[in-house]
């Protein structure tokens, strides 16, 4: 038997496979994270790290659309949150092998760091005068 017909006779079980939403939901988080300090701290970083161009001048416009990434980062943040807090059903881990083998640990702490940052980009107009007048 070679190893082609083995892999055609095994399919994977419902224990084998890995559940990829928690991580989708995770990636969403981090790229809301991203989206919401891209107005506001995106451009302090950049000038700060020595990245100049006009386009950092630009992306002050995405002001306005702050709200919009809000939802969308704050909805894929609790279901990212969901998915990594959940406990995991009792008949998935029957045979001994969860369902779910995923790393929890690294999820939720991305999770909690793109949590910081959105609550960071969320508050940095009103922090800002305050930081900036030192």
């Amino acid at each position: 038997m070679t190893s082609d017909t083995i892999s055609e006779q095994h399919e994977a079980t419902p224990e084998e496979r890995v559940d990829k939403s928690g991580w989708a939901a995770t990636g969403a988080g981090l790229l809301g994270a991203l989206a919401m300090t891209s107005c506001c701290i995106l451009p302090l970083v950049l000038v700060s790290l020595g990245v100049t161009g006009v386009f950092i001048g630009q992306l002050t416009a995405l002001y306005a659309y702050k709200w919009v990434t809000f939802s969308l980062a704050a909805a894929a943040l609790g279901y990212g949150f969901w998915q990594a807090y959940r406990p995991v059903p009792a008949e998935g881990c029957a045979t001994g092998i969860c369902a779910r083998p995923v790393d929890r640990g690294l999820m939720r702490g991305l999770l909690w760091g793109a949590l910081a940052t959105v609550l960071l980009a969320l508050a940095f107009p009103y922090l800002a005068p305050l930081v900036l007048t030192f």
